[in-house]
């Protein structure tokens, strides 16, 4: 069973919204999807881009919206791959710096765990 990580995060407040998502989108992911590490363990790699237009309207329905600009999603075979990415030192080198560009990397939060799917298609699994 793969392993999933989500890692929820903010913009910095000193970007637009369409600033943030245009760099997270393009020259942060080219940056992740270059490192070699990156090529070897992920199986999966997904960005999910949440507005201040979209964050509203779910506001003015009374939902509890969150706070967050975004979240990755991340899947690889294992715990161990996952962990060795965010160990190896290129990763570290690269990623993690550029993460400060468009982010508020302290407040980022991070769940790993697996996907337990109930429907897939249209169809009930």
């Amino acid at each position: 069973m793969a392993v999933r990580v989500t890692l929820l995060i903010k913009k910095l407040d000193t970007l637009t919204d369409e600033e943030f998502h245009k760099y997270w989108a393009g020259p942060h992911a080219e940056i992740f999807l270059g490192v070699p590490i990156v090529k070897e363990k992920i199986l999966k790699f997904s960005q999910f881009h949440v507005d201040t237009a979209t964050r509203a309207a779910a506001a003015a329905q009374g939902l509890p919206v969150s706070e967050y600009d975004g979240e990755v999603n991340l899947w690889a075979a294992s715990l161990e791959d996952i962990m060795a990415m965010y160990a190896d030192p290129e990763y570290r080198r690269l990623v993690l710096p550029d993460g400060e560009v468009f982010s508020k990397t302290e407040e980022s939060r991070i769940m790993i765990g697996y996907d337990k799917d109930f429907v897939a298609d249209g169809k009930l699994l």
